[in-house]
């Protein structure tokens, strides 16, 4: 089923805007982020497909304007912003992890996987 996560004031955000937030899982806290992409919202792990490693470097900074993709900072993996696939770097074929999202008034409710799974 999943944990739903409420992600406050996704409306506000702007073409290649992100907004973060944290979820539990069996490890601890993981990091995921919404991004507003030609009209639609999409969810994903802040996870790299290269390392797993964050994308940004805490920054909250994914979107890079100039390639109009998602962007690891680390190793510069590209990802498009609507399917997260690598399509440049050295995960190029791999895929974010997405989350599924819906919309409720100003904000995204975000099924993320059970921390107890």
């Amino acid at each position: 089923m999943g944990l739903q996560i409420k992600v406050e004031g996704v409306a506000e955000l702007g073409q290649g805007e992100t907004r973060t937030f944290s979820y539990p899982s069996k490890y601890g806290d993981l990091q995921g982020f919404v991004i507003l992409w030609n009209g639609e919202f999409h969810a994903y792990e802040n996870k790299c497909r290269h390392w797993p490693i964050p994308l940004d470097f805490g920054d909250g900074e994914f979107y890079y304007a100039k390639y109009e993709r998602i962007v690891c900072k680390t190793h510069g993996a590209e990802y498009d912003p609507a399917t997260g696939i690598c399509d440049a770097g050295p995960c190029r074929g791999e895929a974010l992890m997405r989350f599924p999202l819906i919309l409720q008034g100003q904000d995204a409710i975000v099924t993320v996987p059970d921390p107890i799974l």
